[in-house]
């Protein structure tokens, strides 16, 4: 009787160990998925690297040129590109007196989310360059209505001759840490068309 009871036992752990192998396989093939990239060139203008895993859609965000997604993995980015002349002409109709800089830019666009959204944690603002571009990235953990979880945002704000782009990508606030690296590659991939 022991010997069965110990073949019983042995037989479980090793279903077990099994088990956790393949979860361990699948989650690797899933992380080394997500590295591959396909470039999107939008409008002859601007282009992108988006995960191949993510698919076009125009659902997120109707003033987005750019919106791709994968719902399964939680994970979102448009692009969103603004006439600098139309922006600049709209500061002065509202009497900002400030010179245009793109942390102005970026502020506005802040206050727009901020009205939507609680944002319970922000980073301090990261100049950078992209491409030979001046921009200043952000992130933001927020909770939006109607969404039970936390969401976290990584937003860039970058300046073109004539545009001004914002790119957010963003994925649930748990699964940050996943998905940070890849959301940060679609960032730095953007570049202008000349």
């Amino acid at each position: 009787m022991k010997i069965t009871s110990y073949l019983l036992f042995i037989l479980c752990v090793t279903v077990s160990l099994c088990s956790c192998l393949d979860v361990k396989k699948e989650s690797s093939e899933e992380t080394n998925s997500i590295q591959d990239f396909v470039k999107v060139r939008v409008k002859d203008e601007y282009s992108i690297s988006v995960p191949k895993v993510m698919q076009k859609t125009t659902a997120l965000n109707s003033d987005a040129s750019l919106q791709y997604q994968n719902i399964h993995k939680e994970i979102y980015t448009i692009v969103i590109d603004e006439s600098k002349q139309e922006f600049l002409d709209t500061l002065e109709e509202l009497g900002y007196k400030e010179k245009y800089h793109i942390g102005l830019y970026r502020d506005i666009q802040l206050k727009r989310l901020a009205s939507r959204m609680n944002i319970t944690h922000q980073s301090d603002f990261k100049p950078m360059m992209i491409s030979g571009l001046k921009a200043e990235s952000v992130e933001l953990d927020g909770k939006v209505d109607n969404i039970e979880d936390e969401l976290s945002y990584f937003l860039t704000f970058a300046e073109g001759n004539d545009k001004i782009y914002m790119i957010m990508s963003w994925t649930l606030k748990h699964r940050k840490q996943e998905h940070k690296n890849t959301l940060l590659k679609i960032v730095k991939s953007f570049e202008l068309i000349d």
